[in-house]
């Protein structure tokens, strides 16, 4: 191992994802840069994607059993050398010129965060789009049922020291894991926004986020709402007034999605939805969508 650390340290955790990987890999080559590490961390994968990984000799990467994606990262997290962390998925890619545009808000102008746009490639014949990113107030984070904050992952970089500060991922969370990083980082560092497409997702329908959409609103109830409790009354009942709305629509929009590929989870979000707020689902059609699922 060279004695000079490389300025970006990319921490790819991994599982069954051999038909997305490669296009990973080559995404973080294609930037053209020799100063990098790719950490792969993969739990014993089947699908043949170790063999891909055996392929690259530049990777660092280890093939173990894992407590799930956050367990993952935070082992990459540890090893990593680099100014910059990068925390790409294995189904995600870097779009070219990615690492310059980091590298100068990074060097230049003294940025510890910087987050950008993301191309999205959809698993249901719609087209790829451009998804910009936004973010402006931290408090935004607990009104999570608005989605005021739009932070796309793959376009998040920051210095290894803010790690460093805020401490590694909560490994008890699964789907938002991210977003309560970025919680915790707001709080110490500033996120400043580059007007560029800095990563490209994969919409595909075996995507935790995509599988398990419901689970996120879960999670963020379960982080953000007892925060939001410790506000002052009348802020407290104007908001959970606004939630029970903003959740409901959120589930019944969910639920009549997920109604066209899979019956049981559009029933079971349906359910979850008429729990938030039953009048908004009737007047939603609720019957109306339950008996189309049903017939």
């Amino acid at each position: 191992m060279s004695d000079v650390a490389p300025f970006f340290s990319v921490i790819t955790p991994s599982w069954n994802q051999a038909q997305y990987i490669e296009g990973c890999i080559r995404s973080v080559l294609d930037q053209g840069v020799q100063d990098f590490e790719h950490i792969v961390l993969d739990n014993c994968s089947s699908d043949g994607t170790q063999e891909i990984l055996a392929r690259h000799p530049h990777l660092k990467w280890r093939s173990e059993p894992d407590k799930g994606q956050s367990d993952a990262l935070n082992r990459g997290f540890s090893q990593a050398r680099g100014e910059v962390i990068c925390w790409l998925n294995a189904d995600d890619q870097y779009q070219p010129g990615t690492f310059e545009v980091v590298r100068q808000e990074v060097s230049q102008t003294g940025r510890d965060v910087i987050f950008g746009n993301a191309e999205e490639v959809y698993f249901d014949g719609r087209p790829a789009g451009i998804r910009r990113a936004r973010f402006e107030d931290r408090r935004d984070f607990l009104i999570w049922w608005e989605k005021r904050v739009d932070l796309l992952q793959p376009a998040v970089f920051f210095r290894r020291k803010v790690l460093q500060q805020v401490g590694p991922l909560r490994d008890d969370l699964h789907l938002i894991l991210d977003t309560e990083l970025w919680w915790r980082i707001s709080e110490h560092f500033p996120f400043h926004y580059v007007d560029r497409t800095l990563a490209l997702q994969q919409r595909q329908p075996d995507s935790k986020t995509i599988k398990h959409a419901y689970r996120i609103y879960e999670e963020k109830a379960r982080i953000f709402d007892p925060i939001l409790a410790g506000l002052e009354p009348e802020r407290r009942a104007e908001h959970a007034r606004a939630r029970r709305i903003g959740v409901g629509q959120r589930y019944l929009g969910l639920a009549q999605s997920a109604g066209k590929i899979d019956r049981s989870l559009a029933l079971k979000l349906l359910h979850l939805s008429r729990r938030e707020n039953p009048r908004l689902v009737l007047h939603f059609g609720w019957w109306r969508t339950f008996l189309f699922l049903c017939r």
